[in-house]
């Protein structure tokens, strides 16, 4: 085809040239059989004033001075070097003068208009700015048809993906007749025309059942099907198997039911996947077709409503259903056949699924397929190879080819991408060390460790495994991405008749080796892993509350254990001073801690024991509704945690489980002193504070599907006495209901959240001593960008609180169920807004359940 355009062209140009040289010049002679050479003279350019001249006869090839044979291939050559440029409608080389060996050129061009300026009508204006951008033209661009075509295509395809499918576009093009320039503006006329959505999915060739399915379902689907869509429990099935492509359903508000290409064409590789297993491994779609008919859909109130439809007609060939027969391993010397085999859990007579072979030999995400046997004890080079060796009727046997391959030991570790954050302080908690064996799972816990730290984007963590087969090595590069996991939060709350604002600041990554480094204050001293937070809330007058608080993670550098510090004051008074100058009551509380925790390597190393001493000394005059109103009261307390903590990454957990046990407990002082406590004061009986206190934690996380996220939470809460006499303290109780957030806490007390209750309005007037609570959650991620992740919750939750362990009942709850979403922002934290609903009436507080908003910051609610 190049070659008859050449051919065309250099006919054309050579009708042409005779023409100029007939009308322009009787001394040139034409001589096909024997071209003559002549030199360029001079050329001239004509018809584009607009345009640089120099650069036309630049991009055209022939320069002033060079010779050309006339006529010759180099005139059509630059003729078409011309017109590739797109800018031009009429394009000619002219001989416009000879003398002698000389000749004298004339370019006569016609240049395409360029766009003065263009416009959209027929859409909303937001709409219109979208398609700009999308179009992506402006003022000085050369209007060609291959522009108005693409701009008409890009305007249905934006159109088409909201499901308008039957757009008109027409493009008004006006010349600017102000000036000579050769302008012209556009207007684009857009008529969007009706919405079109799936009406119907006709499924033919589908004989056999692909789910199984209650008949009790059946019946209702027969029931409820609408009359323009024809049904059997077939094409049902099968279109269950189809994602994002559905048909249109009043009440599928989750779905849009648009024909989308790109995803209707990956709702074909499902259907085929799934029949693949099932066991028809020839199955396949023969063919299928999309139209537009005239058909109707149903309202909600039942009425049906004409409207154009799309139809997706869809033939399947199912073939034959194939059975795994026998299973075979050959090179197999590490471990038995028979072993492998029952770990592959794949049984003669089990229907032939390729998909599951594959996840039960080379990942299955519990860590059970063959892969993670052999590399978890070294074998990095072992590969297994399925293959059919016999198929026969409709069983197959299937040969396990095995190259186990030598064990591989682990050479350099090495960490890149931590801009901030020190090697050692991310090599320390890795799990893959030089010179062992290397293990997939050591692999997996390793990333699991870096992404607890929360100095990274955990999505961006890749160990990048660099094998060496001949000296059976194998390098491993952590490679991360630093985020800010320091945060900064605001928050207001409402707790005793007053507004509590809270500031504060938490540290994740400190450094105090870097304090006195000018340079290392980018705003504070990071890198070293260290914790500092300080907090601070005030209402301002007569309320004021500071925290501080620091945490060592390898104590001495060796080990994982961890010393923390911390101490915090808080005072609040009536806010009014009296005749002699003085508060008319308050109440100060000083408080002092330290505490040790050490990683143990027994049950498994996801355990964490610690262990502290906890000061407190609270100052107390005139205090109104409160068990000890004048007085000081001290209390030294020794408490002990033991918790187990494997979830996969903090911001959003998807696996694992969080568990703790925590008891706290005083000196029985009152067992000991031979004190009758029956008759002494408030400020005597309190003067020594005396319990002990035992909380349980406990979360599971389970991923379902993709990112959805299911979360079983619980948790039990006992504070206990020693002596009756005494009494149960009247700190350290726990108050139950609502957000968590009342941020005022002077006596010691536990706010435990539960949604769909006002706040503190499921505990005795004066705090409980035993509570429960538990949760279900379902959870799906938005977006998972480490600058702001989100995502979106559902909960059915429930709990209560008893004054004595006497009248627990640990089932005899309050109830309620929401929505919610959570929005972590590097410099905030994790913040939070839930709806709920509590289902339950409280005694004696009839507006406390109902309907109530939730809001959280940094895990109020858990």
């Amino acid at each position: 085809m190049k070659e008859i355009r050449k051919i065309l062209v250099l006919l054309v140009l050579t009708v042409c040239i005779c023409a100029s040289v007939v009308a322009q010049s009787s001394k040139i002679e034409l001589d096909y059989y024997s071209p003559k050479e002549y030199e360029v003279g001079g050329i001239e350019v004509v018809g584009v004033e607009h345009l640089d001249h120099n650069s036309i006869i630049l991009l055209s090839g022939i320069a002033v001075g060079e010779k050309v044979h006339i006529p010759s291939d180099k005139i059509s050559v630059a003729i078409d070097k011309l017109w590739k440029q797109g800018i031009f409608e009429d394009v000619q080389i002219l001989v416009s003068k000879v003398e002698g060996r000389t000749v004298f050129l004339t370019y006569k061009l016609e240049a395409k208009p360029r766009l003065l300026a263009f416009k959209i009508e027929g859409v909303k204006r937001a709409e219109a700015d979208k398609l700009k951008e999308k179009m992506n033209i402006s003022a000085g661009d050369v209007v060609t048809e291959n522009l108005k075509t693409t701009c008409k295509n890009i305007i249905y395809d934006h159109f088409a993906d909201k499901g308008f499918y039957s757009i008109e576009t027409v493009i008004d093009e006006k010349r600017d007749t102000t000036t000579s320039r050769n302008e012209v503006f556009l207007t684009f006329k857009i008529n969007k025309g009706e919405k079109i959505r799936i009406g119907k999915i006709n499924v033919s060739g589908n004989s056999n059942n692909l789910v199984k399915s209650s008949k009790f379902y059946d019946l209702w689907w027969k029931h409820w099907k609408d009359d323009n869509e024809l049904y059997d429990i077939e094409d049902r099935k099968v279109r269950s198997e189809m994602k994002n492509t559905k048909v249109y359903r009043w009440w599928r508000f989750w779905k849009s039911s648009r024909l989308i290409d790109q995803e209707y064409q990956d709702d074909k590789k499902l259907i085929v996947n799934e029949y693949y297993n099932k066991g028809y491994r020839d199955a396949k779609i023969l063919k299928d077709s999309v139209y537009i008919i005239d058909g109707f859909k149903k309202t909600f109130w039942g009425k049906k409503k004409p409207v154009k439809q799309i139809v997706i007609d869809m033939e399947i060939h199912e073939g034959n259903k194939f059975f795994f027969r026998d299973i075979t391993w050959v090179g197999n010397t590490k471990y038995s056949s028979e072993d492998l085999s029952k770990r592959l859990r794949i049984n003669k007579g089990d229907p032939y699924n390729k998909e599951l072979l594959e996840k039960n030999l080379q990942y299955d995400p519990t860590g059970t397929d063959i892969y993670s046997l052999y590399t978890d004890d070294g074998y990095l080079f072992f590969r297994v190879i399925p293959t059919e060796i016999k198929v026969e009727n409709d069983s197959i046997d299937i040969e396990m080819r095995v190259y186990e391959g030598k064990q591989a030991r682990i050479g350099n570790v090495t960490l890149s991408g931590n801009t901030v954050t020190n090697d050692y302080v991310v090599m320390r908690e890795l799990k893959t060390y030089p010179g062992e064996l290397f293990s997939r799972d050591n692999v997996y816990r390793s990333i699991r460790e870096i992404q607890q730290l929360s100095y990274f984007d955990p999505e961006k963590i890749n160990p990048d495994i660099k094998p060496n087969a001949e000296g059976g090595t194998v390098d491993i590069d952590y490679q991360v991405e630093e985020k800010s996991s320091s945060t900064f939060d605001v928050s207001g709350g409402w707790g005793a008749n007053m507004v509590i604002f809270s500031a504060g600041i938490s540290l994740t990554n400190f450094s105090t080796q870097k304090l006195f480094k000018k340079d290392a204050w980018r705003p504070f001293p990071t890198g070293d892993g260290q914790r500092v937070s300080l907090r601070v809330q005030t209402n301002g007058t007569y309320y004021t509350l500071v925290n501080l608080s620091f945490t060592e993670p390898w104590l001495g550098g060796r080990k994982p254990q961890a010393l923390t510090g911390g101490i915090y004051y808080s005072y609040q008074d009536d806010g009014y001073w009296n005749t002699t100058g003085e508060r008319a009551y308050y109440m100060g509380i000083f408080g002092a801690s330290v505490s040790l925790s050490k990683r143990l390597k027994w049950p498994d190393d996801y355990f964490i024991f610690s262990q502290g001493i906890t000061f407190q000394q609270y100052n107390v005059k005139d205090y109104p509704s409160f068990a000890m109103p004048t007085g000081v009261s001290t209390n030294i307390n020794y408490n002990f945690t033991i918790s187990r903590n494997s979830v996969d990454q903090q911001i959003y957990p998807r696996q694992g489980s969080e568990v703790t046990v925590s008891t706290q407990f005083t000196f029985p002082y009152s067992l000991v002193n031979g004190k009758d406590y029956s008759s002494m004061t408030s400020a005597e009986r309190y003067r020594w504070l005396e319990y002990y206190k035992v909380n349980l934690k406990a979360a599971w996380y389970f991923n379902v599907v993709d990112d959805l996220v299911f979360s079983t939470r619980a948790r039990f809460g006992f504070l206990g006495q020693y002596n009756r006499e005494v009494g149960y303290s009247p700190f350290e109780r726990y108050y139950v209901g609502g957000d968590g957030l009342t941020g005022y806490s002077l006596d010691g007390r536990e706010l435990i959240s539960l949604r769909g209750y006002d706040n503190t309005s499921l505990n005795p007037s004066d705090g409980a001593t035993v509570f429960d609570k538990y949760t279900l959650e379902a959870r799906y991620p938005i977006t998972l960008n480490p600058m702001a992740s989100v995502y979106v919750l559902g909960f059915f939750e429930g709990g209560n609180s008893w004054g004595n362990f006497q009248s627990f009942e640990p089932f005899k709850i309050y109830r309620s169920a929401g929505v919610g979403v959570r929005i972590f922002m590097q410099m905030f934290g994790t913040l939070g807004i839930d709806w709920g609903y509590g289902f339950d009436e409280i005694p004696g507080f009839p507006k406390g359940n109902g309907s109530h908003f939730h809001f959280s910051i940094n895990g109020s609610i858990d």
